[in-house]
């Protein structure tokens, strides 16, 4: 009897996972480094499922000179709970966390300007790097749209630790809400990719920084975290179309996707293979025409861009049949989706490597159908497209981290001159010169090279009608977990498309 009991929970599960999982290849990863940090926060704090940790408390992170920190209580006008609290520097500052496991990791930077008495988080103007790369040149809110910022980078860390250090510009101080550092499957971003212009593999992308810069789902809701595997978020893509009338969304249960051993859910969640944009009606006499999405960019860097298909509005094989373009140049010809993938339902992506448009600051997408199809369609269902470092190791700007260092130390020891001059003591001299040699130096003002970062996490309020929470609801983290699961059984019950 024990037995049957038995028996028949595991089948119980077994569907329970076939559903919200989908079918096929299931790979659950767990990341050896998981670093979650309430930065300046007195307590754990729970966002989307997930706790972050003071940074006072984390036995494996070490902050060399603790700095100013400033906390605040929640109300209505803080947006997430990870900025409830935020760590300031008046000075230069690191975080060094402890790695176990070498390779790629996100490192995920939140940022909110929250009140403080005596400092004016807004105009504050600082720069972020790694030993090896410089994230963030002389930032600052008052060249920024918007009121929360969160960036995302993928580094590979070669060591036993990884450095975030933190330079206030000059007269300025710096500061963070909240920081991630999490391990990544290392078969998830890889080391070679297809360029286009001339076309032609481009290798080596394991040795450089990735930065975020658009993460979408195509004809879907917004994906939160919580709803991803690897803690990614897949933004709306409408605001995107060249021209909406072009496109019309699809959609059909997350748990028809059938995952391969190349493409699994942490290539990308169900909920993004099952949702798409196909061709609408524009009101134009030619039918063959493209489904365009205008993203800008900064036109002084490379982007890896990954595409992502999934063949949900066909009834048979070999039926959807068209064109990808990234910017002028065609990426993938006569492309027979459910002969590639395998089957009907199926994911499947494509890498590439690409500069923006010409000489415009925008990068282009277009899907179109192939003239010979016996059907006219074309679909997308996820982009992804990540800056690439330039050749100064550098995601924002043209300095690398050692030019920024000595520009720190030239105007350090120009101080200390000037200091002796009027009077100072040889032994305070001294004793200054090895400050300096010990600090992490000032970066040069580039702030002319800064564009308006796009967050990837938009502030909308919550839709039931959908199966992931759109932003941040009024209520508790229980409350937003319990909307999110009601949501799922609603799509489940109620699905769209075919």
């Amino acid at each position: 009897m024990v037995k049957m009991e038995l028996l028949r929970s595991s089948l119980i599960l077994a569907v329970i996972l076939s559903v919200f999982m989908g079918h096929g290849s299931w790979a659950l990863f767990t990341p050896v480094d998981n670093f979650l940090i309430a930065c300046g926060s007195s307590q754990n704090v729970t966002f989307f499922g997930q706790t972050y940790v003071p940074d006072s408390v984390q036995s494996s992170l070490a902050l060399k000179g603790l700095g100013n920190s400033v906390v605040t209580t929640s109300n209505s006008s803080i947006p997430l709970p990870i900025c409830q609290s935020a760590r300031i520097f008046s000075s230069t500052r690191s975080y060094k966390f402890d790695i176990e496991r070498e390779g790629r990791h996100w490192v995920r930077l939140h940022f909110y300007p929250l009140p403080s008495a005596g400092h004016n988080l807004t105009s504050a103007t600082f720069t972020v790097v790694t030993e090896n790369f410089v994230l963030l040149n002389n930032f600052t809110f008052k060249n920024y749209n918007g009121s929360y910022l969160f960036k995302e980078f993928a580094i590979n860390v070669t060591s036993d630790n990884l450095a975030l250090t933190f330079i206030p510009s000059n007269n300025s101080i710096a500061f963070v809400n909240a920081i991630e550092v999490v391990s990544i499957p290392d078969q998830l971003l890889p080391d070679q990719a297809m360029a286009l212009s001339p076309s032609a593999p481009f290798s080596g992308l394991s040795g450089l920084a990735l930065e975020t810069v658009y993460r979408l789902n195509m004809g879907g809701p917004l994906v939160t975290a919580q709803n991803d595997t690897l803690g990614r978020t897949w933004a709306k893509d409408e605001k995107y179309l060249h021209v909406n009338s072009s496109a019309v969304n699809v959609s059909v249960s997350p748990a028809t996707i059938k995952y391969t051993a190349s493409a699994t859910s942490d290539t990308a969640p169900n909920w993004v293979y099952a949702t798409a944009q196909t061709m609408g009606d524009p009101n134009v006499a030619n039918l063959n025409f493209n489904i365009t999405w205008v993203l800008p960019v900064d036109p002084n860097f490379t982007y890896f861009v990954r595409v992502h298909f999934c063949d949900i509005v066909s009834t048979s094989l070999n039926s959807l049949v068209f064109n990808v373009y990234i910017n002028a140049n065609i990426a993938l010809g006569s492309l027979d989706l459910s002969t590639l993938a395998g089957n009907l339902d199926v994911p499947y992506y494509r890498d590439f490597i690409s500069n923006s448009s010409g000489e415009s600051d925008t990068l282009t997408i277009s899907v179109g159908p192939d003239p010979n199809a016996d059907v006219p369609n074309a679909i997308l269902n996820g982009l992804e497209i990540m800056k690439i470092s330039n050749e100064a190791r550098s995601l924002d700007g043209i300095s690398p981290v050692e030019t920024l260092l000595v520009m720190r130390q030239k105007k350090s020891k120009t101080g200390i001159i000037v200091g002796s001059v009027v009077g100072a003591s040889a032994a305070l001299l001294l004793i200054a010169l090895e400050e300096t040699s010990s600090a992490l130096l000032e970066p040069e003002d580039n702030s002319t090279n800064h564009i308006p970062d796009i967050p990837l996490t938009p502030l909308e309020p919550f839709d039931n009608s959908v199966s992931m929470i759109e932003g941040v609801n009024s209520g508790t983290d229980d409350d937003a977990e319990d909307a999110a699961t009601s949501a799922v059984f609603s799509q489940l019950v109620n699905p769209r498309g075919r």
